[in-house]
């Protein structure tokens, strides 16, 4: 029997657990050098840290090593460090030029997934099944992204939850039936779901125990409302950063090369301020030091600036909106289950204590808990869950000869569905000879996004987290041309023309078939045409 394996490949840090038969649950994996061990009584977890050695002849230094060899100070551009952030951000970072080559944050995505998996004790044939995480609030490109990276595996080895949900799994609730709200924060996204628990003490058993898969739909996890924002640690050290060059009035000009140095101690000095009242940090600049001091108070009146706060209450606002629309009330949540670095923040802490004050709150997996979770999956555990979004048509308006979207797939609707959603479409002009099928994602709750400056005028992205609005995502509009139904004879408007069958499988995949109602033609079956959220 080959071996079951999750990767929970974060902002800041990543992790991987394998199931261990013997004792029927998850460990976590140490993989020589690449994973830190250093600090007592946490699991071993691995940096989701890149230095490009050399480019052209792609060669790598990932994780700990980063650290123990004193790459991440190093005075130039080759340290990746938050890249996972240029994989979901719309629009993504430009690239980099390094070696006379240009390198994106998604390239060293991919060069890191690549060396973890090369560095890990186990043959990609022995593995049994992966399972992969991704951010609620990560767009579709990620996913898409993630599937071209693990091309050394086997596709139906590979599955894909979203972080929260795996969250909801990792941690040891064994209340039957209990309503938990998971907060995922961590680097580079704010995740929430609300996820009710099987209602059998029997079924329920433990999440380490791997359940009977004849009765797997019977010990389904429900997820019953979920939000997410992409914004975490890495803006917050971002601010930072912006407030020390503020205050010593040193431009991103003149701070140059010591960017990356200065950036690490803004995220030192964010998560000493989680336990301590005030830190100091130090740089030099054309000899020049300089030394700012920052309290907890401070640090906090900057979140509050930037908009922080009020970003993380829209989500908890919105997941419990739909909670209330699914019937389910604040007062029936029973447990809160902290993931992520940045959900240890007292000042997290303290605004989530006004929205929910009787509930256990568990803190004790923050690192693990979605890799642990994520793992239950391969181990057999069930999982009903929906999609965040809706999703839509495009279509040509009569009425304004613009496109428009016909709301096809609703936000809240469950998968897989085999039922399939039944759509009925006639030509937009004459004698037209084809038919298009572009899927847009109707993202009801879009961040903005704001350009900073940084290591020799490279640029990053970090959220805006006071801004928010509606727009369409197209998911397939330059793949579209490969699934076009051919119109023999030509259509004209007024009569209707194409039968066309909606479905989604248990990956997301949105499924299409499509009927010539004219010729009573089979033109399309059951075509992938988009990877939904």
């Amino acid at each position: 029997m080959g071996y079951k394996l999750a990767i929970d490949f974060g902002t800041t840090n990543s992790v991987v657990a394998c199931w261990d038969d013997v004792e029927n649950g998850p460990t976590i994996t140490k993989t020589p050098y690449i994973s830190d061990a250093s600090v007592p009584g946490r699991p071993p977890i691995i940096p989701s840290l890149l230095y490009v050695n050399d480019a052209q002849a792609q060669k790598f230094t990932i994780g700990q090593l980063v650290r123990t060899s004193q790459l991440h100070v190093q005075k130039n551009n080759r340290l990746f460090r938050n890249f996972k952030r240029g994989i979901v951000a719309t629009p993504a970072p430009e690239p980099r030029t390094i070696d006379a080559i240009p390198f994106a944050d998604r390239d060293a995505g991919s060069a890191f997934i690549k060396h973890l998996l090369e560095a890990l004790p186990y043959d990609d044939d022995d593995i049994e099944q992966l399972v992969l995480t991704a951010p609620v609030a990560a767009f579709e490109g990620y996913l898409a992204w993630l599937n071209d990276v693990i091309d050394d595996i086997a596709p139906d080895k590979i599955r894909v939850v979203d972080e929260s949900t795996a969250a909801a799994l990792g941690y040891a609730v064994t209340e039957p039936g209990a309503a938990v709200l998971v907060f995922d924060f961590g680097g580079g996204t704010l995740d929430l779901s609300l996820v009710q628990l099987p209602e059998h003490q029997r079924k329920t058993g433990g999440f380490l125990r791997k359940l009977v898969s004849s009765n797997a739909s019977q010990n389904a996890a429900r997820v019953i409302a979920k939000a997410g924002r992409v914004i975490g640690g890495s803006d917050i050290d971002q601010w930072l950063l912006a407030e020390v060059l503020k205050r010593t009035q040193v431009t991103t000009e003149q701070l140059g090369n010591q960017y990356t140095p200065l950036l690490t101690q803004c995220e030192q000095a964010k998560i000493t301020l989680s336990t301590e009242l005030q830190t100091d940090i130090r740089f030099e600049v054309a000899g020049k030091l300089h030394h700012v001091t920052m309290t907890r108070a401070e640090l906090e009146a900057l979140l509050e600036a930037n908009g922080f706060y009020e970003a993380l209450r829209r989500v908890v606002d919105k997941v419990m909106h739909v909670s209330r629309q699914r019937g389910l009330f604040k007062e029936d949540i029973r447990y809160v289950l902290m993931v992520g670095g940045t959900s240890l923040m007292p000042s997290v802490q303290r605004t989530l204590s006004t929205y929910f004050t009787d509930m256990a709150v568990r803190a004790d997996k923050p690192f693990t808990a979605v890799a642990e979770g994520a793992l239950q999956l391969a181990a057999g555990y069930g999982l009903e869950d929906y999609l965040v979004h809706s999703y839509g048509l495009r279509y040509l308006d009569d009425a304004t000869g613009e496109h428009a979207w016909d709301e096809i797939v609703p936000m809240g609707s469950s998968y897989p569905i085999d039922n399939p959603i039944d759509v009925v479409l006639g030509a937009a002009h004459p004698n037209q000879q084809e038919v298009e099928f572009v899927i847009g994602e109707i993202d009801t709750d879009a961040v903005n996004m704001i350009e900073v400056k940084y290591e020799d005028g490279q640029a990053v992205f970090v959220a805006n987290a006071a801004e928010s609005g509606q727009r369409i995502v197209l998911l397939n509009e330059q793949d579209a041309i490969k699934y076009l139904a051919p119109l023999q004879p030509a259509g004209e408007p007024g009569t209707d023309r194409l039968h066309v069958q909606f479905t989604i499988d248990a990956r997301r995949r949105l499924m299409m078939t499509v009927f010539d109602l004219q010729t009573n033609k089979l033109l399309l079956e059951k075509v992938a045409v988009a990877t939904l959220q």
